[in-house]
């Protein structure tokens, strides 16, 4: 079966037809909400309630990663010719027999399992709520620089516009974490990355995660996650945006 991707135009067209009552300015979409949805008074203030509520209840927690390794970037997918007699005409007539990876994934996945096992023992939580990552690449200081260019890319003055790109670096050091540290990058609501110089190449990775699913949907996607670890346990926010205490989920 041959998949024809949509052009831009179609998709374009497709999403003016979707989306093209809805205002574009911040302010207006609130208003046409507010109509739209037909919220009166009360539930307005329920609306409020529930946010006031969930800003009291929801913090997050914190810890840092340091890598000491060359930062590098996530290598680009590569494609595998599963059969040996008539590959071509077989890979043309059925995509299935081809098969996408991912160069040193597994290894970088592994390096980073054994690391939890044998040197991160500080970590007492597995991540399996949303969480905010902020990635610190230190890329080798160029040898070229002077003393001076030296230490001013220590403090952050010269930065690196070289290779790897920070989209990579990001892929690369959260495909590690998966199934490591958290359950999925998926969790990850927020995330930057940033590409310093140092003299000591690393990585610094920071995560904060939340200490609650912020809602009973949210909860049961986390929970029926194949990779869901429930040794590590965690609770939602009720309809009002309290604590759920534990409440049958198929009930709330």
């Amino acid at each position: 079966m041959i998949i024809i991707s949509k052009t831009r135009k179609q998709k374009l067209k497709e999403y003016d037809k979707k989306y093209n009552d809805i205002p574009k300015d911040y302010c207006e979409r609130i208003s046409w909400m507010i109509d739209n949805y037909h919220l009166t008074k009360t539930k307005m203030d329920e609306i409020i309630f529930k946010r006031n509520m969930m800003e009291q209840n929801l913090y997050y927690n914190s810890f840092k990663i340091i890598l000491y390794e060359d930062p590098e970037g996530a290598k680009r997918p590569r494609f595998r010719l599963i059969n040996r007699n008539n590959y071509m005409q077989m890979a043309i007539a059925n995509p299935s027999f081809i098969q996408v990876y991912s160069p040193n994934a597994a290894s970088d996945n592994k390096y980073m399992h054994r690391l939890v096992d044998d040197e991160l023992v500080q970590l007492t939580r597995y991540i399996q709520t949303p969480c905010t990552v902020e990635l610190d690449a230190y890329i080798k200081t160029p040898s070229y620089f002077n003393s001076i260019d030296i230490f001013l890319a220590e403090i952050g003055l010269h930065r690196p516009i070289s290779k790897p790109d920070w989209d990579n670096i990001g892929k690369k050091y959260s495909d590690m974490l998966n199934s490591n540290i958290w359950l999925d990058d998926a969790l990850v609501i927020s995330g930057s990355v940033n590409k310093f110089y140092s003299i000591l190449p690393r990585i610094e990775i920071i995560i904060n995660y939340l200490n609650y699913a912020t809602s009973i949907m949210q909860y049961n996607s986390i929970v029926n996650n194949k990779h869901y670890n429930e040794e590590y346990p965690i609770e939602y926010l009720n309809k009002y945006g309290g604590r759920s205490f534990n409440y049958d989920a198929t009930t709330e």
